[in-house]
């Protein structure tokens, strides 16, 4: 049985794995969407991309390397990096590219936002003309990203012209996320799906995100809420443990896909 039509599963959920272990996962559960990730196709890009769009399974989005920040020198050869991975993107009729915002540079949210706005304004123009959405994912982790909340990427996003990716993994801990949805909803380019355990004193969390069900978020809620703000995209599930070098078990992860799909079908989604 095929998976929901606008379930993506993200490479992301198999890290260690290569390409062609992902790409016969999806293949075998009728995968539709795919979150691809640079470093997996970056030994034969343009060939990686045909394989993938020959299987019928369209690119959500692809995950690419930051800036740099503090490094403007180094800028150019990020854009030409990006400019490619558009071109990728774009040959198959994708949708996105995205990348997390960078370290702090400045220790000052507008100084740092100034700085990535004139790194990206080329990029986001080319992704434009190629019709790519370029995006950012706003994310607890401090040491990728200045930016920690949905409303704050909605300021970055308003001052640069990039995209959002939001992950409830990343989110869902912030005030008033349905109204924070409605706002960022003009900007947001891919919703990712999963699971988080919130721990206690007794059971600690154990960090990263956990398949849909094996966790503790309303997870149907919050993707009501970005139906009811307006979202019409694909939902890509990306789910990856707080070790990224933790193996990959492929029934656990067969298993999470078919749940991520069963709730897309139980809210009529399709």
């Amino acid at each position: 049985m095929a998976v929901n039509s606008r379930l993506s599963v993200d490479a992301m959920c198999s890290f260690r794995w290569s390409f062609e272990q992902d790409l016969a996962l999806w293949t075998s559960l009728g995968v539709r969407h795919a979150g691809l990730l640079i470093s997996k196709i970056s030994d034969a890009p343009a060939q990686r991309m045909r394989q993938l769009a020959d299987a019928g399974i369209g690119c959500s989005t692809l995950i690419v390397g930051s800036y740099d920040l503090s490094s403007p020198s180094s800028w150019e050869a990020t854009r030409a990096s990006h400019r490619e991975a558009i071109d990728l993107v774009a040959g198959i009729g994708g949708h996105s590219i995205y990348f997390t915002p960078g370290r702090t540079v400045r220790l000052d949210w507008d100084e740092d936002a100034s700085l990535l706005a004139e790194a990206v304004k080329p990029t986001v123009a080319y992704g434009s003309e190629k019709g790519v959405k370029v995006a950012i994912e706003p994310t607890q982790r401090t040491s990728v990203s200045f930016i920690t909340s949905l409303a704050d990427a909605v300021d970055m996003v308003e001052l640069s012209g990039l995209s959002i990716v939001a992950d409830f993994a990343n989110i869902w801990t912030q005030r008033d996320l349905g109204q924070v949805f409605k706002r960022a909803m003009p900007h947001v380019a891919l919703i990712q799906i999963d699971d988080v355990v919130i721990g206690s004193s007794g059971r600690p969390a154990p960090g990263g995100r956990a398949h849909i069900g094996k966790g503790e978020l309303p997870v149907q809620r919050f993707m009501q809420d970005v139906i009811d703000a307006g979202y019409t995209g694909v939902f890509d599930l990306e789910v990856v443990p707080a070790d990224f070098s933790a193996a990959t078990d492929e029934a656990e992860l067969r298993e999470g896909i078919m749940a991520a799909s069963a709730l897309l079908d139980a809210m009529g989604i399709s």
